[in-house]
């Protein structure tokens, strides 16, 4: 009996011994600093909201969180880097409708947004505020589209960037209303709302946590948000819905987080635990409410369901308005 005992317990030293080192690495992890990928530049909602989740899954998980702004080609040099990265946890990604865009508005990319990736879970949604400078007449969206009628062609509608979530609304409008502007792109919304307030572009959809500073300075107005109800941060602005009766004006600028494709579930599900603490600390929900940011986690399952619902979306617009990348 001792001799059967002795040789059960060999083996299964020797099976524990055998188990490849990622088993322990899985179960251990993090045992290093993460990089969490930024497709912008610092300063606009993806970056922000990216950082305000950084600074608290570091304290979740024990270990810095080091952020990498790998901005360019409308989020696709990120995107692409990160479907390359190894699948060991220390490479996540604060991906976003540009993850489901891009392949069909570039055909270029170099990943598969449903093969590609591991979604891990949804972090926030930003309403966008349609404002326009403060020289244009109009005051609501009835006015804004009956101007924009008397005057085809003359008035720019700023974004940041061909593709991003506000041009496609930019486009949505003017097919919905049957108006003619011209898309001015830049290299991102910052950029785009300072030169709405200067002048050299009319209006644009800025996504609310963007809209906020430049509002304040009074260069520009206010006509109508983008989100389902009116905003507790921004009660005065009514909706699109409300002003044109059209379901579709319902968008936000989302942002999920996701790892490369064969980082093992283990470390998935304690990521996705962690982000899922995060979402629900009233620090960084008060943080980002005021600037009408909702900062809100899902299951894997709910981010698919939800990304899946807005590949088909923003697809079926991209062709029917024939938009192309420059």
């Amino acid at each position: 009996m001792k001799r059967r005992a002795l040789v059960i317990l060999s083996l299964g030293t020797l099976f524990a011994l055998s188990l490849p080192a990622s088993v322990s690495a899985q179960t251990d992890w993090p045992q290093k600093p993460i990089t969490l990928v930024v497709p912008y530049p610092p300063g606009g909602v993806n970056d922000a909201v990216a950082r305000g989740y950084a600074n608290k899954l570091a304290s979740e998980l024990g270990k810095p969180i080091l952020i990498d702004n790998r901005a360019g080609a409308g989020t696709t040099v990120a995107s692409n880097y990160v479907a390359r990265a190894p699948a060991d946890g220390y490479t996540i990604y604060a991906g976003g409708t540009s993850l489901v865009i891009n392949p069909t508005l570039t055909g270029q990319v170099q990943y598969d947004p449903n093969k590609s990736f591991e979604l891990v879970s949804l972090m926030s949604f930003t309403p966008f505020i349609l404002h326009v400078n403060t020289a244009f007449p109009a005051r609501n969206m009835n006015e804004l589209i009956a101007h924009v009628k008397a005057n085809p062609g003359r008035f720019n509608i700023a974004s940041s960037g061909i593709g991003a979530t506000n041009h496609l609304i930019a486009e949505m409008l003017k097919q919905e209303a049957d108006i003619d502007m011209t898309h001015v792109p830049y290299k991102g919304g910052v950029q785009a709302g300072q030169d709405v307030a200067s002048g050299q572009a009319q209006m644009m959809f800025s996504a609310s946590l963007e809209a906020k500073p430049i509002l304040a300075t009074g260069k520009t107005r206010a006509v109508a948000i983008t989100s389902a109800v009116r905003s507790p941060a921004f009660p005065d602005i009514p909706t699109m819905v409300e002003s044109t009766g059209k379901k579709d004006f319902i968008v936000t600028f989302w942002q999920g987080m996701v790892v490369p494709a064969g980082t093992p579930q283990p470390i998935v599900e304690k990521l996705q635990k962690a982000i899922a603490k995060v979402a629900a600390d009233p620090e960084i929900i008060e943080q980002f409410k005021s600037q009408g940011v909702e900062i809100r986690a899902s299951s894997q399952a709910e981010f698919k369901e939800f990304m899946n619902r807005e590949e088909v979306r923003w697809v079926k617009l991209i062709k029917s308005r024939n938009i192309k990348p420059e």
